[in-house]
């Protein structure tokens, strides 16, 4: 069978998780990467055996010239939507980190484009492919906890360029012309994403709060995101780069509590002993955390609908609903 044609732009951090997985995929085949800088796009075409690179502007004739399949876009967020426009115009198969864009004017022309082609698009939300997600998923779904009252999702780390180094010297996320936000951009998106697959659609934004403290930037280096449902559950979002890194989930139900830290060696707390007895939150309960490339399993799924030409999740409406969440929020703290 054909090996898919794949490239991919933006070789920073991010991009080599993109091409590693790409690489492990036996129906891809790397053709070209681009990156900003000269020095770090021949650096992983070396690294994985890609022959051929571009820089700088020079990403536009990769899309152009390579008769790519798909292109994973890994650029900083503000180049997302002008790559994602141009790969549909190449007719190209797209994966793009989040947030897939940062204005809604952007959401709307990305939208109108994707839907005269019949092109896959997946937002990069790796994180759905944590397994407890999927058995939390099971639980809510079963009512085991009751009616859900509310959820509450905190997540943080110390921040861009403290709890990772960067490859790039362009420290473009404390840049807000090119990041489009702060933390919530950064993280809350993942937050919103995982609660939509737990819980359903989201039906608008009830409050936010936001502060700067450790950071020297302009944008929000914490906040808090209120939240409703569309089954009624209210929702708490914090997101932080000021804190050591945790990602803790808590749901509050009319029949029972649990919650969960994603980190932790025994990650699921409960409140109310007969939800021990559920042979669900029994198999919640077993689960031992391991270490599983999610990056890897987003990518094998994407490559695999591709195959297929069907589109599944985490699509574009995924992508777009979790940037609307927090430019609903970042409107109310401006009015």
């Amino acid at each position: 069978m054909k090996k898919l044609r794949v490239g991919l732009i933006g070789a920073g951090g991010f991009g080599r998780l993109h091409l590693q997985g790409y690489s492990k995929n036996e129906n891809c085949e790397l053709i070209a990467v681009a990156s900003r800088t000269e020095e770090h796009a021949k650096e992983a075409a070396e690294k994985f055996k890609i022959p051929k690179f571009y820089w700088g502007e020079d990403w536009k004739l990769m899309l152009k010239e390579n008769d790519l399949d798909i292109v994973s876009i890994c650029s900083p967020n503000y180049l997302h939507a002008p790559m994602t426009l141009e790969a549909i115009e190449n007719e190209i198969n797209i994966l793009c980190e989040k947030p897939i864009c940062i204005a809604q004017e952007e959401l709307k022309e990305v939208e109108a484009k994707l839907k005269v082609k019949n092109l896959i698009y997946f937002s990069s939300f790796q994180k759905r492919y944590n397994p407890i997600f999927s058995n939390v998923k099971k639980i809510i779904d079963n009512a085991i906890l009751g009616q859900l009252v509310s959820i509450r999702y905190y997540f943080s780390h110390l921040g861009p360029y403290t709890s990772w180094r960067p490859l790039s010297k362009q420290k473009w996320f404390f840049d807000s012309r090119m990041a489009g936000g702060g933390v919530a951009l950064d993280l809350a998106v993942h937050c919103i994403d995982i609660l939509r697959y737990l819980l359903g659609e989201y039906k608008r934004v009830n409050g936010y709060s936001s502060n700067t403290i450790c950071k020297n930037i302009e944008e929000e280096d914490n906040c808090i995101i209120l939240v409703r449902f569309e089954n009624s559950c209210l929702g708490t979002i914090t997101v932080s780069w000021c804190n050591e890194p945790m990602e803790t989930i808590e749901l509050f139900g009319t029949e029972g509590t649990l919650k969960i830290d994603i980190h932790a060696k025994q990650p699921v707390f409960h409140i109310s002993k007969k939800l021990k007895k559920n042979n669900m939150v029994k198999e919640l309960l077993n689960y031992q955390p391991a270490f599983v490339n999610t990056q890897n399993l987003l990518i094998d799924h994407f490559v695999e609908c591709v195959l297929k030409g069907k589109q599944e999740h985490p699509n574009f409406e995924d992508g777009k609903r979790a940037v609307e969440c927090v430019l609903e929020a970042y409107s109310m703290e401006k009015a």
